[in-house]
């Protein structure tokens, strides 16, 4: 009998709803809202909608803009500038290409 007479976690007695609503009269704080049923979908309310949708507008760190990149290809009109090396797939491996396969083995052969 005892459990059935404990009130569910986080309820709040009548008194205590009342001192809510004279503190934001506003039925929506105590309520869910209604403009939206589920959790997927966003508001129509302009700050609600612009504070959830911000994530998603916003561009990621690092990106360039398309003049940005036209800018590096004109300065240096090789596409493999701007690509990773096609002949090697890692980084451990020396390209083929004379002059960076020296560049890359100089060192090494410095005694």
């Amino acid at each position: 009998l005892a459990p059935m007479l404990c009130e569910p976690k986080g309820s709040k007695s009548v008194e205590h709803l009342e001192t809510l609503r004279q503190s934001n009269p506003c039925f929506g704080t105590l309520a869910p809202k209604t403009d939206r049923p589920g959790l997927q979908e966003i508001t129509y309310e302009p700050m609600a909608r612009w504070a959830a949708l911000a994530p998603m507008l916003r561009e990621p760190k690092g990106i360039k803009s398309v003049e940005h990149l036209e800018m590096l290809r004109q300065s240096n009109p090789c596409f493999g500038t701007l690509a990773p090396k096609a002949d090697r797939p890692g980084q451990q491996e020396i390209t083929f290409d004379p002059i960076a396969r020296w560049a890359a083995l100089a060192p090494m052969l410095c005694e």
